[in-house]
């Protein structure tokens, strides 16, 4: 397992889309059925909760600035009021999947998550992680798996972006199909989604272990 990169007192901070969080811009109510059914959570909890408990030597602070339907472009537009002012070390992001669903030229793309990568390490020297390369798995709705080759070079063009920031990129799709499948065949309900597109905490459990593997604290080695 590689040396741990996380330091004493550090601030984790999740940014993204409805992968990072479920919340949507401004203010809405509450459905108890996504709350009971943990819906309401995604892969940044059980990363939060596993650093907290596991390593409370390290005393780290967690923040949440996702907002579900977010582009690259709405994630450097509030990067002023919702990220920067938390100055964040780590700054672990999901981007991608909406920008290809609405056609976001990708020069365009690569230049705006540039530009964040560039803002969050300037202001406070933070180093971005992307958690990206989401592959179809059992049960997967046609129409999102039929965009999978197109999802597939904005995840790469994160790699390549993120990369070049100085930052980490987590391949969290493969494993995650691997187990998908497994779990699949012990029987036909076992499935990772909850609403075929978003994780339930079976998928969100497996991601984050892949991350906490990515931090240097879990070994996942078999």
């Amino acid at each position: 397992m590689s040396e741990c990169p996380l330091k004493r007192g550090q601030r984790i901070l999740f940014d993204g889309d409805s992968l990072v969080s479920r919340r949507g811009p401004g203010s809405r109510g509450t459905w108890p059925f996504l709350r009971l059914s943990n819906w309401h959570e995604t892969w940044a909890e059980p990363v939060a909760n596993w650093l907290f408990c596991n390593r409370p030597d390290l005393r780290l602070q967690f923040f949440n600035a996702g907002i579900g339907g977010s582009t690259a472009r709405a994630m450097l537009d509030r990067i002023e009021a919702a990220v920067l002012p938390l100055k964040p070390d780590w700054v672990l992001l999901n981007v991608g999947g909406n920008d290809e669903r609405r056609g976001v030229p990708m020069k365009e793309f690569k230049a705006t998550l540039a530009e964040y990568c560039r803002r969050v390490a300037e202001h406070s020297g933070a180093r971005c992680m992307a958690v990206s390369g989401w592959k179809p798995c059992p049960l997967c709705p046609e129409q999102k798996a039929a965009r999978q080759a197109g999802r597939m070079r904005y995840f790469k063009a994160v790699k390549q972006v993120v990369e070049a920031a100085g930052g980490v990129w987590v391949d969290v799709g493969t494993p995650l199909q691997k187990k998908a499948r497994l779990l699949y065949k012990q029987h036909e309900l076992h499935t990772v989604y909850s609403d075929g597109g978003h994780y339930n905490a079976v998928g969100n459990a497996i991601v984050a272990a892949q991350v906490l593997q990515a931090l240097g604290v879990l070994d996942l080695r078999e």
